[in-house]
């Protein structure tokens, strides 16, 4: 098989690296010099995209959400016939609302790995896929990904902006806040040499979305129409805990333990607990 990936940042990079385990693998990007430098690492060739696109079986567009849509429909009218065109773009309603469009004669599939250039395999992994127009190369390629340890999970455009409403857009949201009301506080620099395991395991977190792009956070919250609708329900809920500590209110946070601890198994909790501190053992040894 021979794939393409179309821009050479770090998940492209990521990916170019990957898809030398399906096969010949060519990288572009609108920067030469960038393509050339990923191309010299992985020891794989780097070449415009219309030249890269139109030799590929498989391409797969790894460029900021904003420039996807518009990039998918310049590479399809470049692309083989049946070739598959895909993207990793983690909003997809406008992604998708593009392919729908494209009238050339490939397969185009939506794809979003719920992972970053940080993972050392995609086994354990999970990748949300997007079908529109599917079939035998996407499924082949699904075939391969499943053998390979991954869980490809199927679903349209719209339920996959919700889900990545809480999943990206909520937690990240806490985390930034997290950020910005530590950088408030005079004893910042006790955070990381007094710690509970819950605080270690935030803090973190928090120090994590620092290795992404502010550019990519801040079209992850605005591309997606749902995130507005998250994020205020994170405010309404501090303003009630705020109240409720405030007054004093006891049954509304024996309220928030009982209703959730009927939300997840008893069992769920448990290995959540023993596996916090499991990290925090292996972060004081």
């Amino acid at each position: 098989m021979k794939v393409a990936i179309i821009g050479a940042g770090d998940m492209g990079g990521w990916l170019a690296k990957f898809a030398k385990k399906l096969g010949e693998v060519t990288v572009s990007d609108m920067s030469a010099t960038k393509a050339e430098k990923v191309a010299s690492e992985l020891h794989i060739s780097a070449k415009s995209t219309t030249e890269a696109a139109k030799q590929a079986d498989l391409i797969l567009v790894a460029v900021p959400i904003s420039k996807t849509p518009i990039v998918l429909t310049k590479v399809a009218k470049v692309a083989q016939k049946g070739a598959l065109l895909s993207d990793v773009a983690s909003v997809k309603a406008d992604v998708v609302d593009a392919m729908k469009k494209i009238k050339a004669d490939v397969e185009l599939v939506s794809l979003h790995p719920l992972f970053g250039p940080g993972a050392l395999s995609i086994k354990g992994k999970d990748i949300v896929a997007v079908p529109v127009r599917a079939g035998k190369r996407y499924s082949e390629l699904k075939k391969t990904l499943s053998k390979m340890g991954a869980k490809i999970m199927e679903m349209d455009a719209d339920t996959h902006d919700r889900i990545m409403a809480i999943i990206q857009c909520m937690s990240h949201f806490v985390l930034l806040a997290y950020l910005l009301s530590l950088k408030s506080r005079k004893e910042l620099k006790q955070v990381d040499t007094i710690r509970t395991p819950i605080s270690s395991a935030l803090n973190n977190l928090a120090k994590t979305i620092l290795m992404g792009s502010p550019n990519v956070e801040c079209e992850i919250q605005l591309k997606n129409k749902y995130s507005r609708v998250v994020r205020n329900s994170v405010l309404e809920a501090c303003h009630a805990l705020n109240f409720a500590f405030s007054k004093g209110d006891t049954k509304y946070i024996r309220r928030i333990f009982r209703e959730s601890l009927t939300t997840f198994k008893q069992d769920i909790i448990k290995q959540a607990y023993v596996k916090l501190y499991k990290q925090f053992e292996e972060g004081i040894s």
